[in-house]
């Protein structure tokens, strides 16, 4: 006799891990972003971020990092000889 209590039912639940973002937007700085939150369909924000990370650069450390402008001439002027 199966004892019906004891037998899982259902999906078998995934290992999750859970990250919690807050983004603070604003206007006039981050049109972009608030365009792009703004047009996706409800309950689909996470899944969005996802693929907009997957798709981009998430190199620690280089997201705000300032590049001296002389470097930038240098490295262009060594580009173009």
């Amino acid at each position: 006799m199966i004892d019906n209590h004891t037998r899982k039912r259902g999906r078998p639940r995934r290992e999750t891990v859970i990250i919690q973002v807050k983004l603070r937007l604003h206007p006039g700085e981050d049109d972009d972003l608030i365009v792009f939150f703004a047009g996706l369909p409800p309950r689909s924000r996470a899944s969005a971020a996802k693929t907009a990370m997957r798709s981009g650069n998430l190199v620690p450390g280089t997201a705000g990092d300032e590049v001296d402008d002389e470097v930038i001439a240098d490295a262009l002027e060594d580009f173009l000889i």
